[in-house]
This record gives structure tokens, C-alpha cells and sequence, in this order.
């Protein structure tokens, strides 16, 4: 069984979750880790730590975006892989939200890629139509092409250009 303890403050955040983050990440899929913990004092932005047996096995950060809920980052530790626990935080993030979902994807051309996409497809995750690059962290970092995917139990699904939009406004803060 897993617990996702949100962090309420950058103070609370275990030092365990740096290396998680750090390791699962390529530098221009993250923010720099001072960034990414200011985020905990934005509203819109909540992180979760993941545990099992009292011991932090991984994370799930998400931004609450109105009319849909979007994961920017999530991992699990690489020892604790393949062992059912990412269903079980995606299972649980899907039953918590009554809104889509909606994440970011690498294109399929790596087996990690094609693995990461069909994790996402046996939770029910489909693709959004439409050319995207995640923006760039910062001015050192490149964009990168990725895909969309959602995952929605409503019947209003924001289209592509709405969610497009709003995950650059708001998590990339860049202006079209």
C-alpha cells in the first residue's frame, strides 16, 4: 500500500526526493531544484511525496490548471520500479480528481519512451492531437518535442489548443 503526504512547505520536503527527481529527469525535462521547490507556495502547485512502509519511494507534481489537472513531474525511485507502484499513485491522483488529466510524454522513440507511453495507455491515458515542445526551463536549457496525453472520467475535455495554452501560461510561464 502507498501514501502520497503532501508537502505543505519547502521545509518538509524530504532530502531523499532530490535524487529521485534529479535521477529520473534529464536536465531539460526539470527545473533547477531551487525553482522547483519555490513552486510549493504557488496554489495552483501541489506535491506529493510517495511512501510505502514508511519510506519514500518517489513523488507526483501537479498543477491545478481549472478544467484539468496537469502532471509535470512523476517518478518513482529506480530501485522500486516494475513493483505496481505508479498505477497505484495514477490510480489514486484519477479517483482524487473529478477534472482530466493531463501529462507530458516523450515521443516513442526510446524503449523507455514506448515503455513510459504504454504504462500510461493500461491507465487509460490517450494522446491529444496536436504539435507540442515542452518550453524551456530557462535560458540555458532547449525545449523538447513531447505528446499529450489525457485521461478524463467528465464529459467536457478541454481541447488541445485550451490545454496548450494553459500549460504554458501558467506552468512554463511563457506567453504565446
Amino acid at each position: 500500500m502507498i501514501q502520497l503526504i503532501s508537502v505543505a512547505n519547502s521545509s518538509n520536503i524530504n532530502p531523499g526526493l532530490r535524487p529521485i527527481y534529479e535521477e529520473a529527469f534529464p536536465p531539460d525535462e526539470r527545473k533547477e531544484w531551487d525553482q522547483w521547490v519555490e513552486l510549493i507556495s504557488n496554489l495552483k502547485f501541489s506535491l506529493k511525496e510517495v511512501y510505502s512502509d514508511n519510506k519514500l519511494i518517489g513523488f507526483i507534481s501537479l498543477w491545478n490548471l481549472d478544467e484539468f489537472w496537469f502532471i509535470e513531474h512523476f517518478a518513482i525511485a529506480e530501485n522500486e520500479r516494475e513493483k505496481g507502484f505508479g498505477s497505484m499513485v495514477i490510480k489514486q491522483i484519477q479517483m482524487d480528481n473529478l477534472t482530466p488529466t493531463i501529462l507530458e510524454v516523450e515521443e516513442p522513440l526510446t524503449n523507455s519512451a514506448i515503455r513510459r507511453i504504454s504504462f500510461y495507455k493500461q491507465l487509460n491515458f490517450k494522446f491529444l492531437n496536436g504539435s507540442y515542445y515542452q518550453p524551456p526551463y530557462s535560458i540555458e536549457k532547449n525545449k523538447v518535442k513531447m505528446l499529450l496525453m489525457s485521461y478524463s472520467n467528465t464529459i467536457k475535455k478541454p481541447t488541445f489548443k485550451e490545454v496548450k495554452i494553459k500549460i504554458y501560461q501558467t506552468v512554463y510561464n511563457h506567453s504565446w
